[in-house]
C-alpha cells in the first residue's frame, strides 16, 4: 500500500514510521520504497495503532518506480542482492547494488526471477488530496511528483501549402519561408516566443507525407495542435489525418482556417468542411476554437495566441521538478562546424551544461545549450526548446533524452537499452489489418497475468470512433501452434508482450502469414495499434491528374534525401505547390513532393504542355530515366 497513507494513519510521520519499522526488523520499508507489502503494513500498524489494523486494504502487489537500484529492487522482489546483480550482468547491464536500473529492465530481471512487478502509477498520477498537503521534502522522500505550473507546447499542422510556416514566421517575427526550399518546411523546431508576459513553446512541422511520423510523435509532446486549414481548398488528406491523430492522443485542437485575405475564401464552407470530421465549433456547441486569419497579413494573430492562452490557462498546465530530468528529440542533424547538434524540448525538471545524458544507446554530456534564438545559456527550464552538443550520434526525431549526475548512470542506462532490444525478437507484418467493416482483430500473449491486463486495458483506452477492436483471445505463455491456428481462422494480428515465440513458431508464423508484433514495452505494442486505427479510419479520396511530364535527365543533389532531374511535360501542367505520383510501366511506384520548381533556371510556380523544367523533390520512390511523373490534386470524399 502507499506509505503516505498508512503514516497518515498511524498518525505519524513517514521518518518516523521507516525508523520504527527498521527498529523492528519489519521488511519493506526501504527509504527508495513509495509502496509497502501488505503483510508488513498490518504487521507496524499492530505495533503502533492496533486498532487500525482492520482499516488497512489489501493490495500485496510489488510495486517499482521508474528509476531504482538493483539493490532496493532486491529487497522489494525479495531476492538475493548478489543474484539480481548478476542476472544484470548476464545481460549485459554492468550494474552494482547502488546504481539505478529503469523500470522496464527491472521488469524483466524480476521476470527472470520469476517475479511479477508491476509500474508504481504514484510516480505518474496527480497528487491527490491526501498528499497534497506534505511538504516538498516529504514528497521527495517517499518520490511522489513534485509539480510547477509550465508554459504551453503547441505543435501545428495541417495540408501542404496551407499556411503553417508562414503563420510560425508572423508569430516569430522572422524570415523563416524565404530560408525554406520551395517554401516548405523541411525539418523540425522549436520555437518559443513571450506574448502577453506569457512564454508558448512552438513546435514547427513538416506538411508532407514523407514526414508523417515525424508529424505524428510531434502530435504526442504538444498540449494542443493548431490545425491549419486554408479557406480556400478546405480539407484535405493531411488535414484529416491530423484530426484522427490528435483523438487519439486525446491532443486538444484550435482550427485556425488561413488565407482569409484572398478573394476566392469561404469562411463558413471552410468550418462547416472540417466540422464533418468531429471537430464541432464553440459557436454550434462544441468545443473547438475556429479562428479565421490571414498569416500573410499578420490578421487575427493576437485573437489566435490568445484564444490559446485561455485554452491553456483552463487546462491547469503541469510539469515534474525536482525530479531525474527528462528531453525529447525534436531534431538531430550534424552540423558542419558544431558537431551533432540536437533540438530538444525539455519534459522534466530542468537539464544544465556538464550534465551527462543518455539517449537510447548513446551516451553523452552537454558541452553546450543554446535557445531558439541562439544564444548560448546554461540551464533550461520544463517547456522550452533549447540546441545542445554533446550527443556522439544523429539520433530519430521523438527519442528520449535521460540526465544522470554521473557518466557511470548515464552508461547503466544505456546498456539497459542493449538489454531491451536484444530482448525483442522480431515483428512479421505480412498483410494489411484493413478490413471492410472497421474491425481489427487482435490475440494477446503476455508473459504474465499482470501484463495481460495492462495491455488490454491501454490497447481498450485507445479511441475506436470509427474502428472497432475486437480482441478474440488473451492468453499468458508461450506463443504456441493453437495460437497460430486461431489467428488465421479468426483473420486476427497477434500482439505478444514478453512472451516466448521459439524458433519453430517463428516459422511456421511465416509460412501461415500471421501478423505477428512483438515487444518487451507496452508503448511500442500500442503505438503499433494507434497506427493500425489510423490505417482503418482513411476517408476516401478522390485524385484528379492535373498534368503528366516526362523524365528526361537525372543530376546530382547535394542532399541524399533529395533528387534532381530534368523532365518535359506532356500534357496539361506540373504544380510546384501540388504532390506528384511517380508512375513506371503504367503502375505507381512513390509519392513525391516538390522541393523546387524550375524553368530557365528560374523557380517557377507552374509549367506547361511542351515545357522542359528542372525539378527537385522529396519522397519515397527511386526516380528513373523515362518514368512519367503525374501532377495531382487530392480531395477527401466524406
Amino acid at each position: 500500500m502507499n506509505i503516505s497513507t498508512l503514516a497518515k494513519i498511524l498518525g505519524v510521520s513517514i521518518s518516523d514510521l521507516r525508523a520504527k519499522a527498521s527498529e523492528n526488523k519489519i521488511y519493506g520499508f526501504g527509504t527508495r520504497n513509495t509502496r509497502i507489502p501488505y503483510n508488513a503494513a498490518v504487521e507496524i500498524t499492530k505495533l503502533i495503532r492496533p486498532d487500525k489494523s482492520q482499516t488497512l486494504q489489501n493490495d500485496d502487489k510489488v510495486y517499482i518506480p521508474q528509476l531504482i537500484s538493483a539493490g532496493d529492487l532486491a529487497e522489494a522482489i525479495s531476492r538475493p542482492p548478489g543474484l539480481v546483480v548478476k542476472t544484470l550482468v548476464m545481460n549485459g547491464v554492468m550494474a552494482t547494488l547502488n546504481e539505478k536500473i529503469d523500470y522496464d529492465t527491472a521488469s524483466l530481471v524480476a521476470s527472470e526471477l520469476n517475479v511479477e512487478i508491476f509500474p508504481d502509477t504514484l510516480e505518474y498520477d496527480s497528487i491527490d488530496s491526501s498528499s497534497s498537503e506534505m511538504t516538498v521534502e516529504e514528497k521527495q522522500e517517499m518520490g511522489e511528483k513534485v509539480l510547477v505550473n509550465r508554459n504551453p507546447v503547441v505543435t501545428v499542422m495541417g495540408h501542404v501549402d496551407h499556411g503553417k510556416t508562414t503563420l510560425l514566421d508572423t508569430i516569430r517575427s522572422t524570415n523563416v519561408v524565404a530560408g525554406e526550399a520551395g517554401a516548405i518546411t523541411q525539418h523540425i523546431s522549436s520555437y518559443q516566443i513571450e506574448y502577453n508576459d506569457h512564454k508558448i513553446t512552438f513546435i514547427d512541422t513538416p506538411g508532407h507525407e514523407a514526414f508523417t511520423a515525424m508529424r505524428a510523435r510531434g502530435s504526442k509532446i504538444a498540449d494542443f495542435i493548431i490545425l491549419v486549414v486554408s479557406a480556400v481548398e478546405g480539407p484535405k488528406p493531411q488535414t484529416v489525418e491530423v484530426i484522427e491523430r490528435a483523438k487519439i492522443t486525446k491532443t486538444p485542437v484550435i482550427v485556425a482556417i488561413n488565407k482569409i485575405d484572398l478573394p476566392n475564401s469561404d469562411i463558413e464552407k471552410t468550418k462547416a468542411d472540417v466540422s464533418a470530421f468531429g471537430l464541432v465549433p464553440e459557436d454550434w456547441g462544441g468545443d473547438t476554437p475556429y479562428i479565421p486569419i490571414s498569416a500573410k497579413n499578420n490578421e487575427n494573430i493576437d485573437k489566435l495566441l490568445e484564444t490559446l492562452l485561455l485554452h491553456a490557462e483552463v487546462a491547469e498546465l503541469k510539469g515534474q521538478v525536482d525530479c531525474p530530468a527528462q528531453a525529447v528529440v525534436v531534431e538531430s542533424h550534424l552540423d558542419p562546424k558544431l558537431g551533432i547538434s540536437t533540438t530538444a524540448l525539455v519534459t522534466r525538471d530542468s537539464i544544465k551544461v556538464g550534465d551527462f545524458l543518455q539517449c537510447g544507446e548513446l551516451i553523452g554530456k552537454i558541452k553546450r545549450l543554446e535557445n531558439s534564438d541562439g544564444k548560448e545559456k546554461g540551464k533550461a527550464i520544463i517547456s522550452e526548446p533549447i540546441v545542445l552538443l554533446g550527443l556522439p550520434d544523429v539520433v530519430e526525431v521523438g527519442e528520449i533524452i535521460n540526465i544522470f549526475a554521473t557518466q557511470k548512470e548515464s552508461q547503466i542506462a544505456a546498456d539497459s537499452v542493449k538489454f531491451r532490444k536484444s530482448k525483442k525478437r522480431f515483428t512479421n507484418q505480412v498483410k494489411d489489418t484493413k478490413s471492410h467493416d472497421g474491425t481489427i482483430n487482435l490475440i494477446l500473449k503476455a508473459d504474465v497475468y499482470g501484463s495481460l491486463e495492462a495491455l488490454k486495458e491501454s490497447i481498450l483506452k485507445i479511441p475506436q470512433e470509427k474502428v472497432n477492436i475486437v480482441i478474440k483471445d488473451e492468453s499468458v505463455g508461450p506463443l504456441t501452434t493453437n495460437d497460430i491456428d486461431f489467428a488465421k481462422t479468426t483473420n486476427s494480428s497477434i500482439l505478444a508482450f514478453n512472451a516466448t515465440v521459439g524458433n519453430s513458431i517463428v516459422e511456421i508464423i511465416k509460412s501461415n502469414k500471421i501478423n505477428i508484433v512483438e515487444s518487451t514495452i507496452i508503448y511500442e505494442l500500442l503505438q503499433w495499434v494507434e497506427e493500425e486505427i489510423l490505417k482503418n479510419t482513411k476517408h476516401e479520396i478522390k485524385i484528379t491528374t492535373l498534368g503528366k511530364a516526362e523524365v528526361l535527365a537525372l543530376f546530382k543533389s547535394e542532399k541524399s534525401s533529395i533528387q534532381v532531374f530534368g523532365a518535359e511535360v506532356k500534357d496539361g501542367k506540373i504544380i510546384a505547390t501540388k504532390p506528384l505520383r511517380l508512375v513506371r510501366g503504367g503502375e505507381e511506384v512513390g509519392r513525391l513532393e516538390i522541393v523546387e520548381l524550375q524553368r530557365n533556371k528560374a523557380k517557377t510556380n507552374e509549367v506547361n504542355i511542351s515545357q522542359q523544367f528542372g525539378l527537385s523533390v522529396t519522397g519515397k520512390g527511386k526516380i528513373q530515366v523515362g518514368d512519367t511523373i503525374e501532377s495531382i490534386d487530392e480531395t477527401v470524399v466524406r
